[in-house]
């Protein structure tokens, strides 16, 4: 019972990423943090590792189609915007659970500035919470993009994470996967005890 765990756990920690499914979404927001609904302000995608396997660095990739008319991220050259964005693995959709890293918002016009001295890149840093002392440990995320039709589109991310911290952020996914179990188990205790004592007074 105990190896039969044992391989359990080691395929939820996948430690070599052999079964990574990951995806991202970025979108535009105002100063209130407030998401806009229109053309050209969220986007989403797949996202792969390109690094190879067990080097130092792990390297992280999304790409997004900018000839696409209607659903595209441009960063806009105004004060009131900020790109925010996060990344995770496991299902389509982003929850707490199986978020990777959330963008530390980064203002639009800030973007325009740095991509004016290296054209068409820009550069942030994303946050994962689950790491010790996380905030001092923040991610590097590049930012690629073309201009369409006198539109700054967003084309590519790159965030770049060291491996320690990735074996740190799975390690954690490995501690919700068996918490989760113990508390399963938990309450199929609670309910067989319920049912002997029913069982009992009958």
């Amino acid at each position: 019972a105990a190896e039969k765990e044992k391989k359990a756990e080691m395929k939820v920690m996948d430690e070599n990423d052999e079964t990574f499914c990951g995806y991202c979404s970025f979108q535009m927001l105002d100063a209130d943090g407030i998401a806009s609904c229109v053309k050209g302000c969220n986007i989403n995608s797949s996202v792969q590792i390109v690094s190879p396997p067990g080097a130092d660095l792990v390297v992280f990739q999304a790409h997004f189609c900018a000839t696409n008319p209607l659903f595209f991220l441009e960063i806009r050259n105004e004060e009131q915007f900020y790109l925010s964005g996060y990344w995770w693995m496991g299902g389509a959709k982003h929850s707490q659970a199986n978020e990777i890293c959330q963008l530390v918002p980064i203002k639009m016009q800030d973007c325009i500035k740095q991509s004016e001295q290296t054209p068409h890149a820009f550069a942030g840093e994303a946050h994962c919470q689950v790491l010790r002392n996380s905030t001092t440990r923040l991610v590097s995320a590049s930012f690629t993009t073309e201009d369409k039709k006198f539109k700054t589109k967003l084309a590519k991310v790159t965030l770049t994470m060291p491996r320690e911290a990735w074996m740190e952020h799975k390690s954690h996914r490995v501690r919700v996967w068996k918490a989760g179990k113990n508390w399963a188990g938990q309450e199929k205790d609670e309910d067989d005890e319920k049912k002997k004592d029913e069982e009992k007074k009958e």
